[in-house]
Order: structure tokens, then sequence, then C-alpha cells
């Protein structure tokens, strides 16, 4: 009996102690804040939890959240966990708020946490552009790191599928950049130039992991191109260059408990370059070398057809060649075709159908050739053999061509203008009807003999237009040199037209439901449009200072609250795409009528 009673007296005893050891803390970063402006709030829990159920936030804008954070530590032989959930949030109006308690489940049952009192007050401009003051402080002592300090965790790669190729040969060429660190935004700088090389740009890959080293690296194919050497030798490709702005853990001292549990980031711009790439281009082999070789590199097939084999004199006929297959088929050239002499020829229509893929230029080239017989008789068109370097087999391949043969009657027409021909004698031909002129029976326009151009109104305005137009020239090209000096102007005039371009590839991941590169290409939109219409850098373009320079032009809150509403929806759809719901139709109209009404309230 006495057992028991300790058994139910140890188990009362530590199911206290569970419960005292258990906590669920609801903290913010500050009880009083002004209309507009962002705090966090979080809530802490020193134990294992699931289902968190988080309070009423009507009263605020979600900007993020809830982000979820562990922590686990050692200590004198014990380990302690705590799991912490946090939201950033801004007030809607003034006023008192009251964040009620959230609610979780533990190994004992459902906790909840505090309740938070928010107290809300009209935010003043000096007081924005304190804060304003403290982020470009905070900017201005930051010193972008050199190549060397995100060397190992963010750099550029040149692959190449050959480095020794023939003369015409395809090569695939792929920029990658890779990185184990956070890539807040990218532009590309300079792009490598194709000296020596035709170049196809083709279809980069989606995002992918690669492992170097033992060391796993987030890959992003940059640019891809399928190049083919116009010359022998050595050809190098130039570095690509590019500009980033990624994010890192700031060394600077917490300033309060949450940047302590968080920790703080900043934003800082990182120029990278890939390494130069040299590839050696050597001379097709001369021996097996047709005499007639067209130039032709890859591997290739032929047709060749008539549109009819029997006509009559003077009516036209196209013979169509057609060659299809993989490699340098954009710079096949029209054949030299032995046609009778007793055919007018003309020159051949060309139409093509390439493709630069993921694996390299693929598609078709067609020869219309037409031509007209003018007399009746037997005739045959051969020697129309196609032949190309096979660069795997590294042997020469001729495709034979069939011999065409037409059979051409006597034509019909009007005996005025047909032509006489003596089969004895080809070169005694003669075109009858052409002789003489044929006498005009319409109306003439006649003018009398003494009346001159010279002199008269339209002369001397036809005499002065040349100045006109050569002094208004002028003038407007002076104004634009004038406007023109101005980068900041020409640069914020240009913004609009710059975001609708990125904005036309958002447009396409729409039609293919890309969500994750959808969002990506607005985000890229939206921050180039303002780095551009409000002449700050990339490194810059805080949502803060992108509130207070908007405000400060008389740009109204509400455009600003979407602004930032739809670059947080960016944000989060990068880090957690499942998170983020929505017609992507409504956000990329949402985002075209934000940067017009941007647009037109800073005029």
């Amino acid at each position: 009996m006495k057992f028991f009673r300790y058994v139910l007296t140890f188990l009362f005893l530590l199911s206290i102690q569970l419960l005292q050891a258990q906590t669920f803390v609801a903290q913010t970063s500050k009880t009083k804040v002004a209309t507009g402006e962002t705090f966090q709030i979080s809530f802490t829990l020193n134990t294992n939890g699931s289902g968190f159920k988080a309070p009423s936030l009507n009263d605020f804008e979600v900007y993020s959240g809830p982000n979820q954070a562990s922590n686990m530590t050692y200590s004198n032989g014990a380990m302690s966990q705590t799991l912490s959930l946090s939201y950033i949030l801004a007030p809607k109006k003034e006023g008192k708020f009251t964040i009620g308690p959230a609610a979780i489940n533990t190994q004992t049952g459902i906790i909840r946490s505090n309740s938070l009192t928010i107290e809300v007050y009209k935010g003043s401009n000096s007081n924005n552009q304190n804060s304003q003051n403290n982020n470009q402080n905070n900017t201005q002592n930051v010193t972008p790191p050199t190549t060397q300090d995100v060397g190992d965790n963010l750099f550029i790669k040149t692959s190449i599928n050959k480095s020794k190729v023939y003369l015409g040969e395809e090569i695939t060429v792929t920029f990658k950049l890779f990185t184990r660190i956070d890539v807040v935004q990218l532009n590309v700088t300079k792009m490598p130039s194709c000296d020596g090389f035709f170049m196809q740009e083709g279809k980069v890959n989606n995002q992918t992991t690669e492992n170097i080293d033992g060391v796993n690296y987030l890959v992003a194919e940059l640019k891809k191109s399928f190049m083919i050497p116009l010359k022998t030798g050595e050809i190098t490709i130039d570095p690509l260059e590019v500009e980033c702005v990624v994010r890192q853990q700031s060394k600077k001292k917490a300033r309060d408990i949450f940047e302590q549990f968080w920790g703080s980031y900043e934003n800082i711009a990182v120029k990278i370059k890939s390494k130069p790439t040299t590839i050696d281009v050597i001379a097709l082999p001369e021996k097996g070398k047709p005499e007639n070789f067209s130039g032709a590199v890859g591997n290739y097939s032929m047709k060749a057809q008539l549109t009819k084999d029997k006509i009559k004199a003077n009516e036209s006929i196209n013979l169509i060649i057609d060659i299809s297959g993989k490699g340098n088929i954009k710079l096949i050239d029209p054949f030299k075709i032995n046609f009778p002499e007793d055919f007018e020829v003309y020159d051949p229509k060309t139409t093509e159908k390439i493709v630069a893929g993921t694996t390299g230029i693929t598609g078709s080239k067609k020869f219309d050739y037409l031509f007209i017989p003018r007399y009746q008789g037997d005739y045959s068109i051969d020697n129309i053999g196609f032949n190309y370097f096979d660069p795997e087999k590294k042997e020469y391949i001729v495709i034979p061509s069939p011999t065409f043969s037409i059979h051409v009657d006597k034509g019909e027409g009007n005996a005025a203008n047909a032509s006489v021909y003596d089969p004895k004698n080809k070169e005694d031909v003669k075109v009858l009807g052409t002789d003489i002129r044929y006498i005009k029976t319409n109306d003439l326009e006649l003018k009398q003999k003494n009346e001159f151009f010279f002199g008269t109104i339209k002369f001397y305005s036809g005499l002065a237009t040349p100045f006109v137009a050569f002094i208004a020239f002028i003038l407007i090209r002076k104004k634009k040199i004038e406007e023109d000096q101005d980068a900041v102007s020409v640069k914020s005039r240009k913004a609009n037209k710059m975001a609708k371009k990125r904005l036309v590839i958002a447009e396409k991941h729409i039609k293919t439901n890309d969500k994750d590169n959808f969002y990506i290409e607005i985000s890229k939109a939206l921050y180039g449009y303002l780095s551009d219409k409000l002449n700050l850098p990339t490194a810059d373009l805080a949502q803060e200072n992108i509130a207070q320079i908007l405000k400060e032009k008389a740009v109204t809150d509400t455009t600003i609250s979407q602004l930032l509403e739809t670059i947080n929806t960016c944000e989060y759809a990068k880090y957690a795409p499942s998170a983020v719901s929505g017609d992507l139709n409504a956000i990329y109209s949402k985002t075209v009528e934000l940067i017009t009404a941007i647009d037109h309230e800073l005029k």
C-alpha cells in the first residue's frame, strides 16, 4: 500500500515539475510603434510542440511569418531545446491593440502564451527621416567584400562539352552560378563576346544542386550558348561578369534580444566573373574531302523533289531541296545547280526552322529554286549531291541525289508575244511584237512649251525644305544631347520601358504555370524599376528606404502599401513557395497597375 502511495506521489511531483518547466512566451520588439512602422513579435516554447495556432492579427499587416526556428543546447550533461515562431507586422491604423495568446500542443496538452499590448501613434516625418538616416549610415559603414571573401561560397564556372573541336563543329558553352549563400538580386553586367564564333542562344535549365569536393551548391544556369568556330587556332571565350546582392549575417553587435536570437543581416554588393576559357579549333582533314565540299559539319539528311516533271514551255516549275539535321545548319549556303541553258532560273528562296534546345542546334533549311523552261524538249537535272563532315565519325559523308527528268511540251499563248524557235539553230531567235511602239489611245497630259517649273512656288518650297529640315534636326539633336547628359533623368525615363521588358518574361511563366520563376521575374521587375526610377543602387533597396523616398515624392500610402505587399509576396515565394497562393494573372495585373500608378504619381 505504501509502495503505491510513493508511486503516486512521485508521478504528481513529476507532473508539477513538467508543467513548471514548460513555458510558452510571447514577446515583441516594440510596444509603441508609429503607423506604417514594422516590428516583430515572437512566440518561444522551451520544449517540443506542434499544431501552432496563431492569434488574430487583423489589425496589422503581416509582412512575414510565421517564421520558424529551433535551437538546441547541451550544457552540464543536459540537452535543452527551444522552438520559436515569429511575425513581422505593421499596424494599419492608430490606437491601442491587444494581440491575444497563441496556442500550441505539447506532450502534456495545449498551452497558451501571454497576450501583448501594442500602442500605435501617428508617424512623423522626422521619425521616418531619422530611420532613413540610420539605414543610410548602416549602409555606408558596410564595406563590400572582395571576391576572395565569398569565393568559396559564390562563383561562376564556365562549362564546355569539348575543348578541342573541328572547324565548324558545334560546342556547348554554359555559364553556371554556384552559391551557398542567399542571393537577393543578380544582374549580368558584361556578356562574353563571340569573336571567332557563330553563336546561338540555348535554353537554360532550372535550378539544380551539384556536389563539388563533398560540398553541395545551389546551381543556376545564367547563359547557355551553342557556338560554332569560324576560324582555326586557339580561340578564347571571355568571362561573364555579374553583380550580385547577397544577404549575409552582420558582424555588428546585436542591438536587442531579437537580433541576438535571430541574428541581424545586411545586403552587400559583390562583383564576380568567370575565368576565360580557351578552345582549340583544328582544320578539317584533307583526306577524303569532296571537291564540292559544302562546309556543312554535323549530321544531316537531304530530300530533293520537283513540283512537277511534265509542263509546257514558259510555265514555271520548282525544285525544292530540304536539308535537316544537327550542326552548323545555319551556315549552309544554297546549292550551285547546273540547270540546262534553255531554263530561265531565279535566285532560290531560303526558309529555315532552327531550334536551339538543351542539347544543341537542330532544324531544317529549305531551298526553293524557281525556273522556267523556254523551249519544248526533254531535259535532265543531275549532280545535286550533298556532302558534310561528321565530327563523330571523323569522315566525310556524301548523300547522292537522283537525276530529275523534265518533259517540256510546246507552249501556248499570244503569237505576238511568243518566241519563235528554230531547232536547227538555237541562236536564231527573234521576238515579234516589239519592233515598233504601239499607238497610245488614252488621254495625255501635255504642257505648254513656255511653261517652266523654275521660279514657281513649288520650286522655292522644294529648295528651302532641306535647309529647314537640317535646322530642325540640329535643334532636336541638341535637345536630345542635353537630356542624355543627365544620366539620372535618362535612367528614370527608361525605367518604365525596362520594367515592361522584365514583365514580358513573367507573363511567359504564367502560361507554363512556373510559379517559382514567375515570382522571381516580378521581383526583378519591381526592384529594377525602383532602382532606375529612384536612382538607387540595388544594395540600398531596403523596404524602409523605398517607402520613405516614395512618400517624400508624394506617392500615396495606398500605392506604397500595395507595393510592399507585392514585394513581400515575391520574397515569400522565393523561400517558402508552398506558403504562397493566389492567381498569377491577378498578381501580374496588380504589378502592372502598381508600376503605372507609381510612374503617374511621380510625374
